[in-house]
């Protein structure tokens, strides 16, 4: 589809309207079923959440696609000119149009689910992009930039998985959960990812899994992972990463050892290597803990923001940047690893624990080894994280239109956009991504002609 019809045809109004719209926050209770009277349609006697409606979805998604538009257009007008951040910039604006259109709420379970498939894919696909686009050679402000994204993207992608999961009878919603067998299972997906992608299962140390030294007839009356309501994929992936990161310093440090050091400083080293790599999970009273301890430091490339790659440090899903074009946007040959690989590395790691109140920390010493921390809060109501509205605002430094200008003076306090200042940001931005801009395109924003009476008008003519 070529992206200039798609800015043709949008409503302007519309978008300017959900370009100033709040997100609606949920938090983990949002999403835990209710019991259903209805027995022949859920067997397990659990219903949906109504987050996970098709109402809601297509209320609320359109509003977070163009928050992160709103992002997209803090960037200076020479990014923007660039086919990456074009091709996205217009899928999205593809995407918000499949929610708005009417007959989509209205339409099948089986046909709704079938274009929030897509539009998952889509979503990984853009940032996929977006990470090769801001973080090849990151900065601080790109870095921060790419963080924000992440941060809409991942509550973007929970409410799609969350939908999906039910429609395909997978048990991902959150209930209450043993973090023990999470872990357990984490340590041996990253255990054998490692083993894969080096060939050999020696090289591998296993990682042991260590609950909080309590008795049983202590932990009968405890209970202390008994009202702890998580989304289990979601833990899952943040101790994968974690444990990943740990194997990958302790290769990485047997390596280096082997290479420089003397027969004498091997046997030390050996003795000091010799503590396996621990994962202990323990439980409080407001909060679930996990410390991961490995002898070997940290790799500093692992901490930094960076493009997607593989545990041997290849970049992966390169191939994507071949179907990404300045004039068409093309997602029919994504595959389900994008999903996978859009969310992967450190950094996202850190967002997707800190998305509902968690802490994900890492402490690494030269000679002393290094320690993960993953704090998770048991309080369901917590709100999701969102960015803040300081976010949104254009840095003045920047070359800017002087319609993007004239509103950053709206938008750089805390107060809720006016519809005047998101019609001029969306009018620049829609401006700044057009290929040909003097003669395609009007950024005058005449958003006060709608507000004209019909008599008003008769009369003029």
């Amino acid at each position: 589809m070529l992206q200039s019809h798609i800015i043709n045809v949008l409503p302007r109004h519309i978008l300017a309207t959900l370009w100033a719209t709040q997100e609606t926050r949920i938090s983990i209770s949002h999403l835990i079923p209710s019991l259903s009277n209805q027995k022949d349609i859920y067997p397990n006697q659990h219903s949906p959440s109504s987050i996970t409606s098709p109402s809601f979805i297509c209320n609320e998604l359109p509003v977070r696609y163009t928050h992160i538009l709103r992002l997209l257009a803090t960037l200076t007008p020479d990014t923007l000119q660039s086919p990456i951040i074009k091709n996205v910039a217009h899928s999205y604006l593809h995407d918000i149009c499949t929610l708005l259109h009417p007959s989509l709420r209205y339409t099948t379970s089986k046909a709704f689910t079938k274009v929030m498939a897509g539009l998952r894919q889509s979503q990984s696909a853009n940032l996929i992009r977006l990470r090769y686009a801001l973080l090849s050679s990151p900065t601080a402000v790109s870095a921060i930039l790419m963080d924000n994204i992440n941060t809409i993207a991942f509550g973007i992608h929970l409410l799609l998985e969350q939908h999906i999961s039910w429609n395909e009878g997978v048990k991902n919603y959150p209930h209450s959960i043993c973090p023990v067998e999470i872990a357990y299972q984490a340590s041996i997906d990253a255990t054998k990812c490692l083993a894969d992608t080096y060939g050999n299962n020696q090289l591998v140390p296993p990682i042991a899994v260590i609950e909080d030294n309590i008795s049983k007839t202590a932990k009968k009356k405890l209970k202390p992972y008994s009202d702890f309501n998580y989304i289990p994929s979601l833990l899952h992936r943040i101790l994968y990463e974690s444990c990943v990161l740990s194997l990958k310093a302790h290769i990485h440090h047997q390596e280096d050892v082997s290479r420089n050091m003397n027969w004498f400083q091997r046997k030390l080293n050996d003795r000091r290597m010799s503590r396996s790599i621990s994962l202990n999970v323990f439980g409080g009273p407001t909060s679930v803990g996990f410390r991961l301890e490995t002898p070997a430091p940290l790799l500093n490339t692992d901490l930094l923001p960076d493009i997607p790659r593989d545990p041997l440090g290849i970049p992966t899903c390169g191939s994507i940047l071949h179907d990404t074009s300045a004039t068409i946007i093309n997602n029919a040959n994504n595959t389900s690893s994008l999903e996978w690989d859009a969310f992967s590395g450190w950094r996202s790691s850190k967002i997707l624990a800190s998305h509902f109140g968690g802490n994900l920390d890492a402490v690494t010493v030269d000679g002393l080894g290094s320690t993960i921390y993953l704090a998770l809060d048991r309080d369901p109501s917590l709100s999701e994280r969102y960015p803040l509205r300081s976010a949104f605002t254009c840095s003045a430094d920047s070359p800017l239109h002087h319609y993007r200008r004239a509103s950053i003076l709206n938008s750089a306090s805390d107060q809720p956009l006016s519809i005047q200042a998101a019609a001029a940001q969306l009018n620049s931005f829609l401006y700044a991504i057009t290929d040909n801009r003097q003669s395609t395109f009007n950024p005058t924003p005449l958003y006060h002609h709608h507000s004209v009476s019909l008599n008003a008008a008769v009369g003029h003519a």
